[in-house]
């Protein structure tokens, strides 16, 4: 007999789109036999037309000694009734008839209002209120960071997409929870004045069916950031991950495995194969730089020491918009390693450049630099503001003098008690640059920096 599992997204309160579903798949040919939530295993069956209705098992009396057998004595009842008994649902009982005319089951409602309750509180409220403080506290530290430490989180694209996500989910969760919270009050409005608990709304179910797999998003990448470097969980990274256990699902379709076992595998996945990636991905860059007789950390170059000792070291090779050699004059011996780290969010692109000497030889100009590229003119106050934080925080001498310097919107010079150092902040448009010489710098040079990472007017 063939088997499939679903995953389903019903919350435990919604029987009618419970018992709906279940009749819409029956009349497919598939009729429930177990529910793992949230993964529901099906059975193949001739397609029929179904009833499928539930009960409430007393929520005081789940865990009671002789709950097994009077739930059973409940079970036969329902049977002598012509209804038969598929699974359970936590404390909620699901059954079917083919009989064109059923016995209505016997419902309570104030019992099912009591079980509904008890049940949602001991998982979906539990979970839901779980989540909903783990992402609250994560986008609580992130804007706390984005406020008094813009230049740490302003531009890591991971962290604005993650804590993104977590916001979404969090108005979810709030929604969700409220949802319920309104329809128990007016349920058991109704069952008090002699009425029935209240069917949910449509508005509600679509709230439900759009905004869970955004639940099961953010849970996944919850686990991935807990796995993989913070360079290699980007959106296509988490993407391309999604579409692994997606395939891995159909494939557990097609191969009928029982419910236990595809959550036991797909959980294995979740923890195993971002390492499993980090690793090859590594392994697989070394092997790359290995063919082009490079290394993936540098280019080999041998120094001798003062002792004369000789040494080998790695120089890195990255492009960055200015070198010393647009500016002054560098000596034709002159062996540099020039590295850039980039990051990039929707809010800002941050880049980090230096050129320097290693030790060992012959000397020549240095530098290194900072540009941020920030979305909004009003972050661009606030980084002008944290660059200047940090740099004068060290000790109370330090402080920015405004600077002459043409082709842009401000720019300072750092001074330490009144002495000028060889550090320059500047900006233009969206655009802030600190600039690191460790030489003498003169105005022209200066200029010509500017004009270099700087933009230019339209």
């Amino acid at each position: 007999m063939k088997r499939k599992q679903r995953l389903e997204n019903f919350v435990f309160y919604d029987t009618e789109s419970v018992t709906a579903h279940l009749e819409h798949m029956a009349q497919k040919g598939w009729a429930l036999a177990d529910v793992t939530n949230p993964l529901w295993t099906y059975e193949e069956i001739p397609p029929e037309k179904r009833t499928y209705r539930t009960a409430f098992y007393p929520a005081n009396q789940v865990y009671a000694p002789n709950a097994p057998e009077k739930q059973e004595e409940y079970i036969a009842y329902c049977e002598q009734a012509g209804w038969h008994y598929v699974t359970n649902w936590d404390n909620m009982l699901i059954f079917y008839t083919t009989a064109e005319n059923p016995v209505p089951l016997e419902t309570d409602e104030a019992l099912r209002l009591e079980a509904t309750h008890k049940a949602m509180k001991r998982s979906w409220l539990s979970v839901h209120v779980v989540l909903g403080v783990l992402f609250l506290l994560n986008i609580i530290f992130y804007v706390s960071a984005l406020v008094k430490q813009p230049l740490t989180v302003i531009a890591d694209g991971n962290a604005f997409f993650r804590n993104a996500l977590f916001a979404v989910v969090l108005v979810y969760a709030c929604i969700a929870v409220g949802s319920y919270l309104q329809w128990r009050k007016k349920s058991l409005a109704a069952v008090e004045s002699g009425g029935f608990c209240l069917p949910v709304s449509q508005n509600v179910r679509r709230f439900q069916k759009i905004f869970f797999p955004l639940e099961i998003f953010a849970g996944l990448w919850f686990c991935l950031d807990r796995f993989l470097p913070d360079d290699m969980l980007t959106p296509k990274i988490f993407l391309a991950f999604i579409a692994l256990v997606f395939l891995l699902w159909l494939l557990f379709q097609k191969l009928h495995l029982p419910a236990k076992a595809c959550g036991s595998i797909l959980f294995f996945v979740v923890a195993m194969v971002p390492m499993f990636y980090s690793m090859v991905s590594l392994s697989l860059k070394a092997e790359e730089a290995k063919a082009n007789h490079t290394s993936p950390w540098g280019d080999p170059y041998v120094v001798t020491l003062p002792n004369g000792e000789r040494e080998t070291i790695l120089l890195q090779k990255d492009a960055i918009p200015l070198t010393t050699a647009d500016l002054t004059e560098v000596p034709k011996d002159a062996v540099y390693t020039t590295a850039r780290k980039e990051q990039s969010s929707l809010l800002a692109t941050k880049q980090e450049c230096l050129q320097e000497i290693p030790d060992g030889v012959p000397q020549a100009p240095q530098m290194t630099y900072e540009i941020m590229d920030v979305s909004l003119d009003a972050l661009t106050s606030h980084c002008l503001e944290a660059y200047m934080e940090r740099d004068t925080r060290p000790t109370p001498d330090l402080t920015y003098e405004p600077l002459t310097l043409s082709g842009t919107d401000g720019a300072w010079q750092l001074y330490t008690d009144g002495v000028p150092l060889p550090q320059y902040l500047f900006y233009k448009d969206n655009r802030i640059v600190v600039l690191r010489p460790d030489w003498g710098i003169s105005q022209r040079e200066l200029e010509q920096a500017a004009s270099i990472l700087l933009p230019t007017s339209a």
